[in-house]
């Protein structure tokens, strides 16, 4: 696939990370502005052309600018040298021998000594600009995405670029000429860098310019054909116009201004222009923009126009956890689903094999499927997806795992599982005052009735839907709060599907809880456990994701043709754990059912069919749920309603003993791959 800059530029673009580290409602995307500390940006006249003569330049750049990226409302402009700033030290200008040395009468450009500078350190462009054909505008590398960017987008606007010149291996005039007569690599221009160019030099001269009555030169108005938007685009991207002037740049009045208006320079570090393209290409609506780590544990970032994510990346997410957490509880949602594959949440670190040994959701084409997760973080409080095939991701943060003793961890109390919604034959009420034994209407919310006051866990299923759509559940101020479509999800489903989620949901200060659903359905929750700050509780360990039963990969029974149906299965665990978590995937139904995972004991008794249910499953079909499931005589059982191979991935264990609580939060979405992964940040 290829990936590109923005607009006018469609030159391949990888870009390096110099950083270590940097589910959702598919119906209806949220809006998931990421708030920031930063100045707003200025208002940009797209349409004023009339030439900037009289400029007035905006403040230099915070630290909060500089670490956001966003510098749309400010200049860049660190002090000393580009080496000072953290860039390679070129070659001191005539140091070795003198036939080392050629000069062409305006820079040392193609002289042997810059052989290996030329070749490690400056690179051209590869699509033609304007007027400027492709390997015509040559720049340090490190920066050339930043120059080719603010010129593509003057160019898709309406500036007519005639011509660009960047590298030139010269100095500057102040120390007596432009052949470097000193050999000191201090008086090298920004040039020499490949960290400045000059634009439309014919339009712009550069001038030193007085008051024609003494009065403040700064005042004068200057030769330029470049409009005010222009420059502020230059500075979106991290670039120093040097129509300001140097020094001061005329911000107190002065006796001479110099005005050099074809310059612009970056003059900050090299992580400082990453985070700027980061910026820059992660908020621009043409382009998605993904943080792909490989096998090895690298990452880059990716932006292509098609918003797409292609088979085998894993895509870093930042779930912004506090820093005590050691895992996030997050639902996962597949949508946009073109062929069968699946989702794996996961480790950055380096991995030896191509595919991961567990999945968290498995999907075929047209699904839109949902699964609750726990992952844990890595040391920059990150975790990977894994794609299979090209599908759109969501993510919604639930919860993160953290040391009980370190503040309001909460631990799980699991339960027998217990029904107490089923919209098919028992009265439910909505938050409108409608009551009966009747689907949920389209946007409309439920009231989950006989709720616990406690923080809760529960397995949320629908069925008979009359339409695509999702559920979000959480407390009832949450959820209908301002009428608005909740900004995350539990549960995806199509049209007449079943389909089934765990859930933690919390209720609101009232102690009062609710279920919104985009699409009439009938709806069914079956409370698994609460959540307490008791003693009682159990606390959660994790283990290494390990898959510890496959039907279609072991041999004997029940591995012919999967789970018979009726059939209890009896899964061995190696734990002393009381309950575990575990992954749950139904797939290649041979027809329409359900299974249940309860204790052991309970579901041998069964003379019929079990009162919940787990994972809901169509003929054909592949669906996934995490669960927790009681351990007897080391083993936890699963009876299924129709015949299905399963598959189970075995991902905590719960004790009385375990360190890590649940630390609940409003949910939030902190990945939506349709929007071109992470949070982006308001324009």
């Amino acid at each position: 696939m290829t990936s590109h800059t923005p607009r006018a530029l469609l030159g391949a673009l990888l870009i390096a990370s110099s950083a270590t580290a940097a589910a959702g409602a598919a119906a209806a995307p949220a809006d998931t502005t990421l708030t920031v500390a930063v100045p707003a940006p200025p208002a940009i006249d797209y349409t004023n052309d009339d030439p900037w003569q009289i400029p007035t330049r905006p403040p230099i750049c915070t630290e909060a600018q500089l670490e956001m990226g966003d510098v749309r409302s400010c200049v860049v402009r660190t002090y000393g040298t580009a080496t000072d700033n953290g860039w390679p030290m070129p070659p001191a200008p005539g140091s070795g021998s003198a036939s080392d040395w050629l000069w062409n009468g305006y820079d040392y450009r193609g002289s042997p000594a810059l052989n290996d500078w030329e070749s490690e350190q400056i690179t051209s462009n590869e699509q033609r600009i304007g007027d400027v054909y492709a390997g015509d505008f040559s720049s340090h590398i490190g920066i050339a995405a930043l120059f080719e960017g603010f010129l593509a987008e003057i160019v898709d606007r309406g500036y007519e670029v005639r011509d660009a010149i960047g590298y030139g291996f010269r100095c500057t005039n102040a120390s007596g000429g432009w052949n470097c007569p000193s050999g000191n690599v201090r008086d090298l221009s920004f040039h020499a860098w490949g960290l400045a160019f000059d634009m439309n030099s014919d339009a712009n001269p550069i001038a030193t310019y007085r008051h024609p009555s003494g009065g403040n030169a700064c005042e004068v108005a200057m030769a330029t054909d470049m409009p005010r938007w222009v420059i502020q685009t230059a500075e979106k991207w991290g670039l120093y116009w040097g129509g300001y002037g140097w020094g001061d740049g005329c911000s107190t009045p002065a006796s001479s201004a110099y005005r050099d208006p074809p310059h612009f320079e970056f003059r900050g570090t090299p992580e400082m222009a990453d985070q700027i393209l980061r910026f820059n290409l992660r908020n621009d609506p043409d382009l998605g923009c993904y943080d792909v780590v490989d096998l090895d544990g690298n990452e880059r970032m990716i932006c292509n126009r098609e918003f797409a994510v292609e088979p085998n990346w894993r895509v870093a997410i930042d779930p912004g956890a506090p820093a005590t957490a050691t895992a996030a509880v997050v639902n996962l949602t597949a949508t946009t689903v073109t062929q069968s594959g699946f989702f794996s949440l996961e480790s950055c670190a380096r991995r030896a094999t191509t595919y991961p040994e567990t999945s968290n959701i498995n999907f075929v084409a047209g699904q839109d499927v949902a699964n609750l997760a726990i992952i844990p973080l890595d040391n920059d409080g990150r975790f990977c997806l894994f794609h299979s095939t090209r599908a759109h991701g969501i993510v919604d943060v639930i919860a993160f795992l953290a040391p009980v003793e370190e503040g309001s961890g909460l631990r799980v109390v699991p339960q027998k599982p217990q029904r107490i919604v089923d919209t098919r034959s028992r009265v439910a009420c909505d938050t409108a005052g409608t009551c009966g034994a009747k689907p949920i209407e389209h946007r409309r919310s439920l009231i989950i009735s006989d709720a616990p006051a406690d923080p809760y866990l529960a397995n949320l299923t629908v069925t008979r839907s009359g339409a695509p759509g999702f559920i979000s559940a959480g407390g009832c101020e949450s959820v209908t709060r301002g009428n608005r479509i909740p900004e995350w999800s539990n549960l995806n489903y199509r049209l007449n599907e079943d389909r089934a989620n765990l859930a933690i949901i919390r209720p609101d200060d009232v102690l009062t809880s609710c279920a919104y659903s985009w699409g009439g359905t009938d709806f069914i929750v079956d409370i698994l456990g609460t959540l307490t700050t008791a003693d009682e509780g159990l606390g959660l360990a994790l283990v290494e994701p390990q898959r510890i039963l496959d039907t279609r990969r072991c041999t004997g029974r029940p591995c012919t043709f999967g789970v018979d149906r009726s059939e209890v299965l009896h899964i061995p665990v190696n734990t002393d754990a009381p309950v575990v978590a575990v992954n749950i995937t139904a797939t290649d139904a041979l027809e329409w059912g359900f299974v249940t995972v309860d204790r052991c004991s309970t579901l041998d008794a069964l003379t019929g069919s079990p009162m919940t249910s787990t994972v809901n499953i169509d003929k054909g079909a592949t669906a996934a749920n995490l669960t927790f499931a009681e351990v007897e005589d080391g083993e936890i059982c699963i009876w299924s309603y129709g015949r299905t191979h399963l598959i189970v991935d075995f991902q905590a264990e719960l004790l009385p003993d375990a360190e890590l609580g649940i630390k609940l939060g409003d949910p939030v979405r902190v990945y939506d791959g349709r929007k071109g992964g992470s949070r982006r940040v308001s324009q």
